[in-house]
């Protein structure tokens, strides 16, 4: 029996790394990074952000909504698809955690128990999120179908909370990574942040060459990550 839980408890880690860390297709990390960056990018910048390149505003609500919909696959309620969530596999292991071994060995109670309060602690955004998702942005209520911006109305979400939300759940399955493995994670996250950087330089480079004074113009937008 034990053998069993350890296998079922490493093959669902796994799955949770590659969903996290994976390259093909892109993981949690990379879409965090380059949606943070990407959000950080036009905090700094301010109105000259969307007159550096006006698709920035659509690439990036497109990767919003990607970041939302890869949170809230590992964040599933009660449900048919519930039993992969990791609301569920923590409770796998506070029930089963004197037969989960590490490195170090079992698994302490403590730790199961503080990485569900963090979790908990970010309740709200994850209501959020998967409201997003389920009425709009996956399906479609009747509400939203002629006033599609309403769901921002009824749904508001700080770009902030959702950073710190999916921060949360990179530590805990990196954390059970670690601690199983006993080395440290890998990931491109920094390639990703610097590939933003430059991506924006460049097209600031390009827009100013190619269109003396066009950045200075005080053009007013309304258009946002955060609508």
């Amino acid at each position: 029996m034990k053998e069993q839980i350890q296998s079922n408890y490493e093959n669902r880690l796994r799955s949770y790394v590659a969903l996290i860390h994976g390259n093909e297709p892109p993981g949690l990390v990379a879409k965090l990074a380059i949606y943070s960056s990407l959000l950080a990018q036009q905090h700094k910048r301010g109105g000259r952000f969307l007159r550096i390149e006006p698709l920035l505003y659509p690439l990036s609500q497109a990767v919003e909504v990607d970041l939302h919909l890869a949170t809230a696959k590992l964040l599933e309620p009660n449900g048919n698809r519930s039993e992969r969530s990791l609301f569920a596999f923590l409770d796998f292991c506070e029930k089963n955690r004197t037969n989960i071994t590490w490195k170090s060995g079992a698994i302490p109670a403590d730790v199961i128990q503080k990485q569900s309060a963090d979790l908990e602690a970010h309740r709200a955004t994850i209501q959020t999120i998967l409201a997003r998702r389920d009425k709009f942005f996956a399906h479609l209520d009747k509400q939203y179908f002629n006033d599609p911006t309403a769901i921002y109305r009824d749904y508001p979400l700080d770009g902030q909370a959702v950073i710190a939300l999916v921060n949360c759940i990179i530590a805990i399955i990196s954390g059970h990574h670690m601690a199983l493995e006993d080395k440290a994670n890998f990931h491109i996250a920094e390639f990703y942040e610097i590939a933003v950087d430059n991506m924006l330089r460049n097209l600031e480079e390009g827009r100013t060459r190619n269109f003396p004074g066009q950045l200075e113009q005080q053009v007013p937008t309304s258009q946002s990550l955060e609508p």
